[in-house]
């Protein structure tokens, strides 16, 4: 489900219908889609009809239509009605995926990791084939410069209405000064699995292996500088299909040059010299800021405090804006490489006292969300 995994390519990827039978083992064996004719689909190594995977679903069986697919990442189907993920023993176990490739019951051994942080898992030996919101987690151990994963705890339980699809969020620094930032609990109950990072002065280098536990990172209140080989670390990943979402307007912008030094290398970032603005922020057409059913953009979203984003010539027409505030551009999106980028001027989104009694923000994070880390494409019968 996560679009950026090295294992996508380990992977036999089923999708079927909520309240598929995982063991039907009737048609014409097959290892993938294009071994099916006749608009049957690969079933557990069998093609099958369609209909054949299980029930057809209501329309409100739990996914959440952004609208239409697009090419350039837009809003996808959330996949929540979807059945099945088959996994097959490989020769060799693949890093960062969560997964007993080589179904010797040791998850990602041998990858290195940072300690302390997470990631998600599937636990081995126990069945081939797990619910796609069925993950779970194991934690980096060790005191060492790079340590080990441990035991996947909590998979299993599923979690068929799962909005952020049991995406791995990265959010990276401190909460923000409000008294009601409860922003990584809050994205934990849509779903996600998210786990905060560098949210201390004396936070490590970043490394490239850390990243690599995330699908996407959100960029919260730094607490340090960052060096230009951390900004290449971090721009490297984003370009070979990470998401980056990057927050300011902490303090009013008085501490965004450690925003800035981090986005040095990625190449938008934000305009500190001119200080700060107060919105609220409108925002523009664009795949993140959609209503629910895809048919008009969200109303104007808090902004308070928040700063200018700024695009390098060179990606002009490539990240464009998505939010101002008058003439003033305080958002902006665009790809980069494999992956997808999203500076937003302020940080007040993520309060509670926001996301709480304005609609309009817990729909522009889901699609923030998904747009920056996209679900994989969905089989016709399935949308």
């Amino acid at each position: 489900m996560f679009s950026r995994s090295p294992s996508l390519s380990a992977l036999l990827v089923v999708f079927a219908l909520a309240g598929c039978d995982c063991d039907d083992d009737t048609g014409d064996a097959c290892v993938s889609m294009a071994d099916c004719e006749g608009g049957q689909v690969c079933v557990d190594g069998a093609c099958q009809d369609p209909a054949d995977g299980g029930e057809e679903p209501a329309e409100d069986a739990g996914a959440v239509d952004l609208g239409d697919a697009e090419e350039d990442g837009g809003p996808r189907d959330m996949g929540s009605d979807l059945g099945c993920v088959l996994l097959e023993c490989q020769e060799d176990e693949l890093c960062y995926d969560g997964l007993d490739n080589d179904c010797d019951d040791q998850i990602d051994e041998s990858c290195a990791c940072t300690p302390g942080s997470t990631s998600r898992c599937l636990p081995p030996g126990t069945t081939p084939t797990a619910t796609l919101c069925a993950w779970g987690e194991m934690a980096c151990q060790n005191a060492t410069e790079f340590g080990e994963w441990g035991s996947c705890t909590g998979a299993g339980g599923g979690d068929e209405g799962s909005l952020y699809g049991c995406r791995r969020i990265g959010i990276m620094g401190a909460p923000g000064a409000n008294a009601s930032a409860n922003f990584q609990t809050w994205l934990e109950t849509q779903g996600a699995i998210a786990t905060r990072f560098h949210d201390t002065a004396g936070a490590p280098e970043l490394e490239r292996a850390e990243l690599e536990t995330f699908d996407l990172v959100v960029v919260d209140w730094l607490r340090r500088t960052y060096t230009e080989a951390e900004s290449q670390t971090l721009a490297d990943w984003v370009n070979d299909g990470g998401g980056l979402m990057v927050m300011t307007g902490h303090d009013s912008g008085a501490t965004a040059g450690r925003q800035i030094s981090l986005l040095t290398a990625v190449g938008p970032n934000f305009d500190m010299a001119s200080g700060p603005l107060n919105g609220p922020a409108t925002l523009l057409a664009h795949p993140t800021t959609g209503t629910a059913d895809g048919s008009a953009t969200l109303p104007p979203v808090t902004f308070l405090g928040g700063l200018r984003a700024t695009v390098p010539a060179e990606l002009e027409g490539t990240v464009v804006p998505m939010a101002v505030i008058g003439e003033e551009v305080v958002g902006v999106a665009g790809p980069l490489g494999e992956g997808h980028v999203l500076l937003f001027g302020d940080e007040w989104i993520e309060f509670d006292s926001e996301w709480s009694t304005m609609p309009a923000i817990p729909q522009f994070w889901l699609n923030m969300v998904t747009w920056l880390s996209p679900d994989d494409a969905v089989v016709d019968f399935c949308e």
